[in-house]
Order: structure tokens, then C-alpha cells, then sequence
């Protein structure tokens, strides 16, 4: 049986799609619901971040009055919404990455994958 979906996060059509991505093949406890809102919550800080980033025309830094220049702030949203991100993804279980998909994909792990490769090679060279 799937987590409910909070009502705060079903009232949001951007946090409900990523509730609906984040639970989508995965199985959690309804004590993990209000993470999982957090997590949606994060989401929705990283993108309008990157709006507002992508809106000011590719620049990543302004001149302030004295004619400093700095970063804008989203920047440092971003980096915080990131650094929120991966450690509710790990507090969750979730583990999205590139060695996951290969391991997915090929039914092992990637020390597995390698090691044969190794193998693989040495029996070549030998033989």
C-alpha cells in the first residue's frame, strides 16, 4: 500500500509530481512521509533557484553600489538545497547515481563489474 501524500504537498503541483517520481517503484513506511515532504520541499527551493538564475541572463554575479562584485544569492540557495538534498536522499534510502543504474542494468556492482573486467583481460593475456 503506498504512503499517503501529505495535503500540502498534494496542493502543490510541483512537489506532488516529485512525491509521485521520489515514492514512484520504491517502498516506504508512512513514518518516512514527512522526509519525503521535506525532500519535495528542497526540490521546489532548487528549481525556483535555477529560475531565477536562468532569468538574470546566464550571469552569476552582480556589482553591488560600491562596484563589488557578488554572487547572487540563489547560488548559495542552490548549493544548501543540494548539500539538503543528498542528505535526505541517503537518510531515505534513495540512491540515484550512475553505479546504481549500472548495476541495475547489468546485475551486478560496479567492483564486481570491474573485477571481472580484470579477469576477463589477465585470461586473455595469458591464454
Amino acid at each position: 500500500m503506498p504512503i499517503r501524500k501529505p495535503s500540502a504537498i498534494a496542493s502543490d503541483p510541483f512537489k506532488s509530481a516529485k512525491w509521485d517520481e521520489i515514492t514512484s517503484g520504491r517502498r516506504f513506511r508512512q513514518s518516512d512521509a514527512p522526509t519525503i515532504a521535506l525532500l519535495c520541499q528542497w526540490h521546489k527551493i532548487a528549481e525556483q533557484a535555477m529560475d531565477e538564475l536562468d532569468n538574470f541572463g546566464g550571469e552569476t554575479a552582480y556589482s553591488n553600489d560600491m562596484g563589488d562584485l557578488k554572487a547572487f544569492p540563489q547560488i548559495g540557495t542552490l548549493k544548501t538545497a543540494s548539500a539538503e538534498i543528498r542528505q535526505l536522499n541517503k537518510q531515505l534510502g534513495i540512491v540515484d547515481t550512475v553505479e546504481a543504474e549500472v548495476e541495475a542494468s547489468s546485475g551486478g556492482n560496479i567492483l564486481s563489474i570491474v573485477s571481472g573486467n580484470r579477469a576477463e583481460r589477465r585470461a586473455r593475456a595469458t591464454g
